[in-house]
Order: structure tokens, then C-alpha cells, then sequence
């Protein structure tokens, strides 16, 4: 319910006034008003600047909830027949998952010292379960990183179920679209069911309605029947923006509207183009009527309205002969596009060159600049996929590798977080220049405000792994009888 505005009353001057003028009481009364007006908040206003705008002011599920389907599903048809929309999807892809988001175990012996032999072993067996860890048995570990990101991003949600059987590795992952919660769950057992979310009195989540035709499809017909899985064996990804909130809504909602009308804008400059590009002359004829060898009409009397390139276009009787020049292509369409495109750009946190691939109107300053600002919140979102989606699966993986045998540690179930450290590598970047980025790397590794592995881990790399692939290098190059000259990384140097 939209709030009224407060009432001003008339105090006792007022009415004193009124008895003697009743026209300057009036008028006092409406510059009061008019003072209070100018004492609160402009973006309050509810003068003919702000009459229009009356928001919706409620919880996050009452605001998001009769909207999220439909949001969801332009969403998705952007996904499928935008082209800017499947820019921005694909600029993530690149920046934030890329080639994956590795683990890297970081177990420790009682005196601080890495215990490398079980880190070793639990890597390797990570990359033997990483390509068979989901149902189908037809994703790496890795694309359901990208898959995760691209149906949090659209769809606003997305979901990933923990799946015990006796198989190998008796843990694997099966991903859930956001239509599988059974959005119209709304009691079980005096618990609070949002949007097939089940919370606590603090919203905490506590179970998941899943539709069951979701988790295993049935041979016939469609099962509305739902299950209530609970909240331990899912991991639910979306951005949390406010504190009630239990369901995301998808990241093209701020630019939804903009994408589609600059889609449709594209397509109307395209046709009207093709129109003009088909009128090449119009010839003018005294004749009356038809021309010979040319009908105006189809046989069955309907005017002709097929257009083609080149086409000499017979009018009305006239006496000369003159050749069409269309204000096509639109010399003011490119700007406009731009505009758009910056404006796009700027509701998803990526920059025009982000998002367009036109790097023709920057320098390299400029453009170091924006994609600076680009990987900040590249960045963010590479945080939340290993905090929400790859550290949850980590413990699961090595009680997995624990259980089926594949590695002994007898004190691991009394000892859990001693054994299921890890650190997640995320994919790095390059520069256009990188000799002057390396000679400023250099200079702040000179001064000691930064170290090996930071470098590294901004390149997406493992400076352990660098340092030993070096040092069996130098190995190599030492047992051939080789010398290396320079400041090569294969210079023997004892």
C-alpha cells in the first residue's frame, strides 16, 4: 500500500487568520507545505515531476515472486536470439571460469610443513573424478562451472544436488535447473515455504521441493508430485542482494528491456536497408495503363508487393527517369547503438568494449583502464563460485575418495578440517603489452610488495608447480650437457 503524503493541518495562527482572510490563511498554509516539500527528499516528490512514479515496497519474495517466471523466460530468449545478450554471457565465461577454477589441496603435517605425498594423491585423484563427476556422465567438473555461472546469470538460479551411490567415486553431481523447486509448495509442516525454499524463522534454508520428475524422468507423463530434499545436499547459487531474500532473479533484469528494444531497433535499420537497396531508378511513362510484357497484378487480381535488388520501378505518367538515393545506411544509427550498448554494458558491470569487441576508439591506457574495472567484477563473481559452489564440494570429494579406498587416512573422520583444506586457483589474464606489465611486476617484486605466488595465482598458475617444472628442466638441461645464456628461466644456476 502506497503511503499518503502527511496533512497539513492549520495550527492556531492559521485559524485566526481565517476568521479575518480567509484568502491569506490559505496561502500561508500552501507555503508551509511548500517549505516542508523542499526540506525532505527530492526523490520523494510527488509533484507532476514524480506523480508517475509509485514503486512496489515490499519483502523480497512478495516483490520478486509473480515476476520471476516471466523474467526467466525473456531471459532465456535473449540467451538464444541475442546477440548482446550472448555477449555478456560469454564475457563471464571467459573472465570468470575460463579454462575452470582448479583446487589445490593444502593438507599439513603436525609441524606446519605440507604433507606433499597426500596432496599429491588427492590432486591426482580429483582430476580422474573432475571428468566423470555428474550423472550423465557427460560434463567435466569443470563445464559445470561454466554451466552453473550461465544458469545463475539467466535464469537467476540454479541448482547443484550431492548424489551418493555405489559407483567408483560414490560421489557425483547432478545440476538442477531453478523450474525444478515446485514453486507452488507453500506448507510443510508449519515451515515457512518460499518459492519451494523451506526456511527457518531466520530464513536459513532448510529443505528444497524438488519436483520428482526432475531427479529421475519417468517413463510416462509428467510427475507433479514433489520431494522435500534437504538443505545439506544442495547447493543453491544465486546473489543474495537482500537479507530475506531466498531466490535470485536473473542478472539481464536491469537491461532486459534495453537489450530487446535495441534488438528490435536493429532489426527495423536491417529491413529498411534491404527496401532501400532493391529501388535502383524509377522510370516515368506517358503511356497510360499497363506496360507490355510486365503485370502489375497476379492472376488472380492482387497487386504485386515482392521487392528485389535492382529493381526500375514504373509510376504514374510522367516524362523522366529518376534514380533512387536512400538515406540508408543511418549515419546517426551507430551512435545511437553505441549509447545503448554503454548503457547496457553499465546495468551488467562490463564496459562498452566488454561487451561490443570494438576496441577502435581507445588507446592502450584507456583500455587497460576499463578492463581493470572489468576484471574487478570479474573477480567478485569468480569469489562466489569458489565460495558457494566449489570449497562446499571439496570435503564431499575427499570423504568420497576416503570411503571408496582410493587414499587412507585413519584419523580423517575425527579430524575432518585438518584433511579437507584446499585453495582454488582461479584463471588468470593477459596484458596487450606484456613487456611493460613485466617490467612492473619486476619492479614490485624488487621491492618486496609482492611475491611469487601472488604472480602466479593473478596468472592462474601454481608457483610450486613453476618452480619444480623449472628445477627439472635445469635437471634436463644439465644431464645433455647444455648451457642456457641470458636470463633464461632454464639458466643453471646452483
Amino acid at each position: 500500500m502506497v503511503r499518503k503524503a502527511e496533512e497539513i493541518k492549520p495550527n492556531l495562527v492559521d485559524r485566526v487568520i481565517s476568521w479575518f482572510s480567509p484568502e491569506k490563511a490559505y496561502y500561508r498554509m500552501a507555503y508551509r507545505h511548500a517549505e516542508q516539500e523542499m526540506r525532505n527528499y527530492n526523490a520523494a516528490r510527488r509533484d507532476r515531476f514524480g506523480s508517475g512514479w509509485e514503486p512496489v515496497n515490499q519483502k523480497p519474495e512478495e516483490t520478486d515472486a509473480a515476476f520471476r517466471d516471466r523474467i526467466k523466460a525473456r531471459a532465456r530468449d535473449l540467451e538464444r536470439n541475442s546477440e548482446i545478450g550472448n555477449s555478456v554471457l560469454l564475457a563471464l565465461e571467459r573472465n570468470v571460469i575460463g579454462q575452470g577454477i582448479r583446487p589445490q589441496a593444502r593438507i599439513k603435517n603436525e609441524d606446519g610443513s605440507d604433507n606433499e605425498d597426500l596432496n599429491k594423491r588427492l590432486e591426482d585423484l580429483w582430476e580422474e573424478w573432475a571428468y566423470k563427476c555428474e550423472v550423465t556422465g557427460q560434463n567435466t567438473f569443470y563445464e559445470l562451472q561454466n554451466m552453473a555461472l550461465r544458469r545463475m546469470i539467466v535464469d537467476g538460479d540454479t541448482l547443484a544436488l550431492n548424489v551418493y551411490d555405489t559407483s567408483d567415486f560414490p560421489f557425483k553431481l547432478q545440476m538442477l535447473e531453478s523450474d525444478a523447486l515446485d514453486t507452488f509448495h507453500s506448507y510443510a509442516k508449519n515451515k515457512r515455504v518460499f518459492s519451494g525454499v523451506e526456511v527457518n524463522a531466520q530464513y536459513k534454508p532448510l529443505a528444497y521441493w524438488i519436483y520428482e520428475d526432475e531427479l529421475s524422468l519417468p517413463l510416462r507423463g509428467r510427475n507433479f508430485t514433489s520431494k522435500r530434499i534437504p538443505a545439506d545436499r544442495i547447493l543453491h547459487l544465486f546473489i543474495k542482494k537482500r537479507p530475506q531474500q531466498v531466490r535470485g532473479m536473473s542478472y539481464f533484469a536491469p537491461i532486459m528491456g534495453r537489450v530487446r528494444d535495441m534488438d528490435e531497433y536493429l532489426d527495423a535499420e536491417l529491413m529498411a536497408s534491404r527496401i532501400a537497396a532493391c529501388f535502383a531508378a524509377f522510370i516515368k511513362t506517358k503511356a497510360p495503363g499497363d506496360r507490355i510484357g510486365r503485370q502489375s497484378k497476379t492472376v488472380d487480381g492482387k497487386r504485386r508487393e515482392t521487392l528485389e535488388p535492382g529493381i526500375m520501378e514504373y509510376l504514374l505518367p510522367g516524362e523522366d527517369v529518376s534514380f533512387s538515393d536512400p538515406p540508408r545506411p543511418n549515419t546517426k544509427a551507430n551512435e545511437f547503438i553505441q549509447m545503448q550498448l554503454r548503457l547496457s554494458g553499465a546495468g551488467v558491470g562490463q564496459s562498452y568494449e566488454m561487451i561490443s569487441r570494438d576496441v577502435s576508439q581507445v588507446n592502450y591506457s584507456s583500455a587497460r583502464q576499463a578492463h581493470l574495472e572489468d576484471r574487478q567484477g570479474f573477480r567478485v563473481l569468480q569469489q562466489f563460485i569458489k565460495d558457494h559452489f566449489c570449497r562446499p564440494i571439496w570435503p564431499e570429494f575427499v570423504t568420497a575418495c576416503v570411503l571408496a579406498g582410493k587414499v587412507r587416512i585413519p584419523d580423517y573422520f575425527s579430524n575432518m578440517s585438518r584433511y579437507t583444506k584446499s585453495v582454488w586457483i582461479t584463471p588468470g589474464w593477459q596484458w596487450v603489452d606484456p613487456l611493460k606489465e613485466a617490467a612492473g611486476t619486476q619492479k614490485e617484486l624488487d621491492m618486496g610488495i609482492t611475491s611469487l605466488s601472488e604472480i602466479c595465482a593473478a596468472r592462474g598458475k601454481d608457483w610450486q608447480e613453476i618452480l619444480d617444472q623449472i628445477c627439472r628442466e635445469q635437471e634436463y638441461v644439465e644431464k645433455i650437457g647444455l648451457k642456457k645464456e641470458g636470463g633464461s628461466v632454464a639458466k643453471i644456476s646452483k
